[in-house]
């Protein structure tokens, strides 16, 4: 069965611009949609509470696609979006987060999920610091594809002017962009997403029930 997911209470991206984009990347992909579900908790309320997200888990069955307009329409908090993803692993479901043209499922690289869980994270700090807030993607640079050696090159504790010397590119424009990213906040969080993804890993194999929804 495939889902269309919707995020109510956001003033990111409204019910109608999910609805649309979410059609039309199903008709892009070749899915038709079965049924809907909206989830219209504050986003001040904690995972554990939202009842009604909650039911819509534990109501989901092996080989069920789901359909979302991004990250943040399941959740702000990278631990929550973690529990989330356990869930989506335990009960085999296929997560589309369509605005992104991201699938994931029990089968998607550690380390892509891991990728997903720092910049999400990144994009939290930006936030909080009044840098930004949240949108549907995350702004493209010609640095992005060095990102994940950027930042594991901080947490080695090399300087930027060592890593523009490795990657060839100028220091004063790879500094601006670690410093718009936070990269070296994210560099010396970065072994967390990997913890918990581990430990997801772990539980996976030793857990037959999903924490949240018990089945």
């Amino acid at each position: 069965m495939v889902i269309a997911f919707f995020r109510g209470r956001t003033q990111d991206f409204s019910i109608l611009d999910q609805q649309s984009f979410i059609l039309n990347y199903a008709k892009s992909m070749g899915l038709v949609i079965d049924s809907s579900e909206l989830d219209n908790s504050s986003y001040s309320l904690p995972l554990e509470e939202r009842e009604i997200f909650l039911s819509f888990l534990k109501s989901l069955k092996e080989g069920d696609v789901v359909l979302a307009y991004n990250i943040y329409s399941l959740s702000r908090k990278v631990g929550e979006i973690v529990k989330i993803f356990d869930c989506i692993f335990k009960h085999k479901i296929t997560l589309h987060l369509c605005y992104d043209n991201i699938i994931i499922d029990k089968d998607t690289p550690a380390p892509f999920i891991v990728d997903l869980l720092s910049k999400t994270r990144e994009i939290n700090m930006k936030s909080q610091s009044g840098v930004g807030r949240p949108k549907g993607s995350f702004s493209k640079s010609k640095f992005d594809i060095y990102r994940s050696q950027i930042v594991s090159m901080l947490s080695k504790g090399y300087s930027v002017n060592s890593i523009a010397k490795e990657l060839s590119v100028s220091r004063s424009s790879l500094k601006d962009y670690i410093n718009s990213r936070s990269l070296k906040d994210v560099a010396k969080l970065e072994n967390v997403p990997t913890k918990s993804i581990e430990e997801i890993n772990n539980r996976y194999k030793k857990e037959k029930k999903c924490p949240l929804t018990h089945t």
